[in-house]
């Protein structure tokens, strides 16, 4: 779920014991990725749209600026359940739809370092976002996306494990899936999230701005005389943090990594759209932040 730990390797590093408290929590990105992979450019057709990711994250590396392994004693499990209502409008801005969004995150965290004596354990609801503008284009063989909207700091934080930030975010989504047949069997997709964050209300840090780009190649396989589909294909991701986080306390660690992995999708038509994808990404090349793998299953309902 990518822990920006920062500040905690500052504390490791320069005083060899760490002070927990509201002040000392860790700063995370709101948003996680590895939600999205085949397709991830392409915003669905008019109607509701009910998703629930189910992702699974666990690490025991935690990396410095040179991407070595720290040794702190790092075993984190995180499990979150987002829920994300969508409504594409039949309305049309700029020859696109447009729609809006809702999600609702359920957060677990187990979170274990044994070199600063930290062992916490904790479920709740995360922060939610809001997406009010969502612009989805359609062409013959491409689709194009952008999307603008922010994570409210609602859920609990202050401590290691706290399914909230404590902070707001301001995120912009612009993606795109270009299909190289006609018939959309073979495609390769980008999508990219840009989050600017206020304040963090308990440690008076600003955490820096940061780049999310989720990418896949996959192929679509049609089945029982068109009434299935089958999806399956390489995705991955890259994160940046892009500007030092800023405030008393605040150091000039900027995080980063990569993932990537197969997933697979499986689309029915009847009694109405219904999609079901698993997709398994194990991270490389991480800086200032865990380095783990993820699994997450994700239902898709259209109606």
């Amino acid at each position: 779920m990518l822990k920006h730990v920062k500040g905690l390797f500052a504390s490791l590093m320069t005083a060899g014991i760490v002070i927990f408290g509201a002040g000392a929590a860790m700063a995370f990105g709101h948003y996680v990725p590895g939600s999205l992979g085949i397709n991830a450019g392409s915003m669905p057709p008019p109607g509701f749209h009910y998703t629930m990711y189910n992702t699974l994250y666990n690490a025991d590396t935690m990396t410095d600026s040179s991407g070595n392994d720290l040794d702190v004693g790092l075993d984190l499990t995180v499990f979150a359940n987002v829920n994300q209502f969508a409504y594409m409008t039949d309305i049309k801005i700029l020859g696109a739809d447009y729609g809006f969004d809702l999600f609702l995150p359920f957060v677990y965290t187990n979170f274990e370092l044994t070199s600063a004596g930290v062992n916490e354990d904790t479920f709740g609801l995360g922060d939610i976002c809001v997406d009010p503008l969502i612009l989805g284009w359609h062409g013959k063989q491409w689709d194009f996306s952008f999307a603008l909207g922010a994570y409210a700091p609602t859920g609990e934080s202050g401590e290691f494990s706290s399914p909230g930030k404590g902070y707001w975010s301001v995120i912009e989504t612009i993606g795109g899936t270009y299909f190289f047949d006609e018939a959309r069997t073979w495609s390769i997709t980008l999508l990219t999230r840009w989050l600017l964050n206020t304040e963090d209300r308990d440690t008076n840090i600003t955490p820096g701005a940061e780049m999310v780009a989720e990418y896949g190649l996959a192929k679509a396989f049609p089945l029982n005389n068109g009434g299935m589909v089958f999806y399956a294909g390489i995705v991955g991701y890259t994160y940046k943090q892009l500007t030092d986080d800023s405030g008393d306390g605040a150091t000039d660690d900027q995080y980063m990594g990569n993932a990537v992995g197969p997933e697979v999708r499986l689309m029915f038509f009847k009694p109405f759209p219904i999609q079901v994808s698993l997709r398994y990404n194990f991270e490389y090349g991480t800086e200032n932040t865990t380095e783990g793998q993820n699994v997450c299953l994700s239902l898709i309902g259209s109606f």
